[in-house]
């Protein structure tokens, strides 16, 4: 049963997290006086918080493994994961990270940018986002890391298609041009 509650608490931690990032809930936060800057701390802190309670709550759930993992897949899942936040981390130098966190100002003139490893794919934190997912479910193959690990990635999966229509209808054809020509989450290694 706790296996059903933790599907259950990452679809409404996906539904709140979609509603606080819809533009007419920001636009009415910001019509009562918050500002921009303060609307994405809290978002940023709300998300944060949750997402902490979500992997606390699956870390102590009983759960059977899905396979059992050798040192093989350990290692693997470690070098996925460790990658991951490598290019992570790599990605968070196109982005003014206060800005990101809501303590800083975020420029429009600046919200576009194809920098860094921008160049190679659009969503480069997604990608290191999905490696480290992958690698910790390789690292610790249970059942209660399967269901969290599935539902994240289909979430960005879905969350990427919402926010490229979004950044179509922003950039226009600058970019969809960018789309054209860079993979989304994986790069190519050929041309």
């Amino acid at each position: 049963m706790n296996h059903v509650w933790l599907g259950i608490f990452w679809v409404l931690y996906f539904i709140l997290h979609s509603l606080m990032a819809l533009l007419f809930v920001k636009n009415y936060f910001y019509s009562i006086g918050i500002q921009p800057q303060t609307y994405r701390f809290i978002f940023v802190v709300i998300a944060t918080l949750t997402l902490i309670a979500l992997v606390i709550f699956s870390s102590t759930i009983e759960s059977h493994f899905v396979f059992y993992p050798n040192n093989i897949l350990k290692l693997t899942g470690l070098l996925l994961a460790g990658w991951g936040v490598i290019i992570a981390k790599i990605a968070f130098k196109s982005y003014d990270t206060k800005a990101f966190l809501g303590i800083g100002n975020l420029n429009p003139e600046d919200e576009f940018k194809t920098d860094g490893l921008l160049k190679k794919v659009r969503h480069p934190l997604y990608s290191g986002s999905i490696l480290l997912i992958v690698g910790y479910f390789l690292f610790n193959p249970k059942l209660s890391t399967l269901i969290s690990s599935s539902m994240m990635i289909i979430y960005f999966l879905v969350g990427i298609q919402f926010e490229e229509r979004k950044l179509v209808k922003v950039f226009g054809e600058k970019y969809s041009e960018y789309k054209k020509k860079t993979p989304m989450l994986i790069p190519r290694f050929w041309k």
